[in-house]
């Protein structure tokens, strides 16, 4: 009994298996990205209709180009309204980048390849061309022209495009390599099998991304060149080598979550280049009432001043040298310009509904600093008017206190500060938790109240949206958007897509 068992156990792991390998082995190794979604998950969390989606973006347009030269009413029924019968748009699509992001291809999972094989025919023989069977009869394809190539077999879907006019196309492209590209998908002896992308694959969302970022280790790709304004000045090139991005997207009732992770072996990462722990007075002043958000960002200034030496290269090269100059007149140095700064910055805005002097929300920069002389010599070099030691530049009141240089825009708050008056309602728990537990981190409430600055259609919809960034241990960096909506009971894809007006 127990044998039977072994056996039967092992049977279904074996399938299992082979099941599993039908939606991978058509992602060949060779690819730049993969993106993949499910289509009909997505349609269903953002309630419509995706075959009407399909025809209003694209479907309908070709269908009606298409009658507009050829009576086939069979043809455009299909393009409009029965594309999911030959399609299945239940199972993940995935769209593959070649070629230094100059190719792409759409490959999704057929439902009807009777079905398909006579809606290509008719295409073909309306559009005076023929479908070809490739070689070792492994698929059959339909060459549109030198930039777009459908082909499919029993078990996949593709639409292959050679892009162009973009800012990083190779004009000496092979033309065959249209042709190309279905080979490496439907004869692929080499699917992709890196540790991270099986991963993913392994995992339940609603959408992910992996890309190999080596092509930005390659001094000869257009598409590199483009990133960097053809250009590696400061970054290694070879830092990019066997780098890997991988993105997590996910729709929920109530919130939205974006997940980036980037592994980079050979970046020259310092984890001591940014800290977590902000200084307990940072935030002292930051009033919580009518508070619509923040920026918050803790760094160690010395690394950091060493890193942006390296990368930005000499004084002369930066568009402020003008201001910095004015800074060695008084003598600062420019280049431990950021050692002055203790590595905590907190910037909050709120509303000021009280205030007399201001109806605009009060701004408040607060940051550590190392020298208050030094800052001060800064602050008088640049201020147009002081009193009290409170300086004031282009608008703005600024102060120094318990070593924190406190800017902000409203006279109110500065005196507030200068008193050592601490608000009645302090920034809540749960935010300065984000704040602190981040190196990097940006949060954004949506109040009632920012009806009077132009963005109430988001207000009724969204509670609040955060970016958090973080380097993490071993080469690997992690940044985080989640979009938070009022409503917990319908799905946050659902509010997002009444923004785009997606019927």
């Amino acid at each position: 009994m127990k044998r039977i068992a072994l056996i039967t156990l092992s049977f279904l792991f074996i399938l299992s298996t082979l099941i599993y390998a039908v939606d991978k082995k058509y992602i060949p190794n060779n690819v730049d990205s993969v993106f993949s979604l499910n289509a009909n998950t997505l349609a269903q969390k953002a309630e419509v209709d995706l075959q009407k989606v399909l025809n209003n973006f694209f479907m309908q347009e070709y269908a009606d180009k298409y009658l507009e030269y050829r009576d086939d009413p069979f043809v455009a029924e299909v393009m409009t309204n029965k594309l999911n019968e030959y399609i299945d748009f239940s199972k993940t699509s995935r769209v593959v980048f070649f070629n230094g992001y100059q190719q792409m291809s759409i490959i999704a999972d057929v439902k009807d390849v009777t079905g398909l094989d006579k809606l290509m025919i008719k295409m073909a023989s309306q559009e005076d061309k023929l479908v070809s069977v490739a070689d070792n009869a492994v698929y059959k394809y339909l060459a549109l022209d030198d930039y777009n190539l459908i082909s499919w077999n029993n078990d996949i879907f593709t639409i292959t495009i050679k892009l162009k006019d973009n800012y990083w196309y190779n004009e000496k492209l092979n033309k065959d390599y249209i042709t190309n590209i279905a080979n490496y998908i439907f004869l692929n002896n080499t699917p992709l099998e890196d540790e991270k992308f099986n991963a993913l694959e392994t995992e339940t969302n609603d959408c992910y991304v992996w890309a190999n970022l080596s092509i930005l280790a390659d001094d000869t790709s257009d598409f590199a060149r483009f990133l960097f304004g053809r250009s590696y000045d400061g970054i290694p090139r070879d830092s990019y080598k066997d780098s890997i991005l991988t993105a997590k997207i996910n729709f929920n009732n109530g919130n939205a979550d974006v997940v980036v992770d980037n592994y980079s072996p050979n970046y020259p990462f310092n984890t001591s280049l940014l800290k977590k722990e902000l200084a307990d007075n940072i935030y002292t002043f930051v009033n919580g009432e009518n508070n619509y958000g923040f920026l918050s960002l803790a760094f160690n200034s010395k690394e950091l001043s060493n890193h942006i030496k390296n990368i930005m290269g000499d004084i002369n090269n930066l568009p402020i040298v003008e201001e910095f100059y004015t800074l060695e007149e008084y003598g600062i140095d420019v280049y431990k310009f950021l050692e002055l700064f203790g590595g905590d910055v907190f910037v909050s805005v709120w509303d000021m509904p009280s205030s007399e002097v201001s109806d605009s929300p009060a701004v408040l920069f607060s940051a550590s600093i190392t020298d208050n002389d030094s800052v001060k010599t800064i602050l008088e070099a640049l201020s147009e008017d002081s009193a009290n030691d409170v300086y004031t530049i282009d608008g703005y009141f600024c102060y120094i206190k318990d070593s924190i240089l406190y800017i902000v825009n409203n006279q109110d708050v500065i005196n507030s500060i200068v008193n050592g008056e601490v608000p009645s309602t302090p920034l809540s728990s749960d935010k300065l938790n984000i704040a602190k537990g981040n190196t990097l981190s940006l949060y954004f409430e949506f109040s009632p109240d920012l009806d009077l600055y132009g963005i109430d259609e988001y207000t009724e919809s969204l509670e609040s949206v955060y970016f958090t960034s973080n380097i993490l241990e071993n080469n690997h960096t992690q940044m985080v958007l989640k979009i938070n909506a009022r409503d917990k009971e319908k799905n946050a894809l659902t509010v997002i897509r009444s923004f785009i007006d997606l019927e």
